[in-house]
């Protein structure tokens, strides 16, 4: 009869390699974790050096810490009997660990309002995301100006990237017949692919803020920023 031949016991790095292979499908069935899950921050506990008067504020943790997005107001008052701009500023503040605030970067339009129509800037996005997944959040900033006259809507979409501000710009359609336009930064095309989607697919719902119409259209134009 021949022997009895029993199985070999596996070596060391094929016993790591099998416990490898299990982590990595356990993993791959887990899901991700997002950088940047946004909380609300009451505005009341908002202490930071901003314009006017905290209107919005949010946080989230990422890559580099706590971070902190607020938008403000300031009024412009009135001035020879005329009501002035209103200053509206978007910031992030990274909180430092004995809770102190960092400025990084602030954003600042000036907006005058449509008194015929008592309409004034219409912020329809502020979010911060992890779109191409590095750690850091990205922040996204949509809105619109009252155009004065028979001039359309202005909509403006900022972008920040490693705080770097890259932005769109364009006329905002406003009646189910109008139209818009979009003109791009000249260095937007230098953001990830999947930040340049997502802030585009931001921009559509700011230029047609009630969908897509029949009679309606938007026309995309490449013209560098000024």
């Amino acid at each position: 009869m021949l022997p009895h031949l029993s199985d070999p016991a596996p070596t060391p790095r094929a016993h790591w390699l099998a416990r490898w292979v299990a982590c990595a499908l356990l993993a791959g069935l887990a899901p991700m974790a997002q950088a940047c899950q946004t909380h609300a921050i009451p505005l009341d506990q908002v202490k930071a050096p901003v314009d006017g008067k905290v209107v919005q504020a949010f946080g989230c943790k990422d890559a580099e810490g706590e971070q902190w997005f607020i938008e403000s107001r300031a009024p412009g008052g009135i001035l020879n009997g005329k009501p002035q701009p209103t200053a509206l500023s978007f910031y992030k503040f990274t909180v430092n660990p004995n809770g102190s605030l960092n400025k990084r970067w602030q954003a600042r339009d000036f907006v005058a309002s449509d008194s015929r129509l008592n309409r004034t800037a219409r912020v329809d996005r502020f979010t911060a995301r992890d779109i191409d997944g590095d750690g850091l959040a990205e922040a996204f900033i949509a809105y619109a100006t009252p155009g004065q006259g028979a001039n359309p809507d202005e909509g403006k979409l900022l972008v920040f990237f490693k705080d770097r501000k890259y932005a769109v710009r364009g006329a905002v359609a406003v009646m189910a017949n109008g139209f818009s336009t979009r003109n791009l930064d000249p260095a937007f095309s230098t953001l990830p692919l999947s930040v340049r989607n997502h802030a585009l697919s931001l921009w559509d719902s700011v230029a047609q803020p009630r969908g897509l119409f029949p009679n309606g259209g938007m026309t995309v134009t490449q013209a560098q920023e000024h």
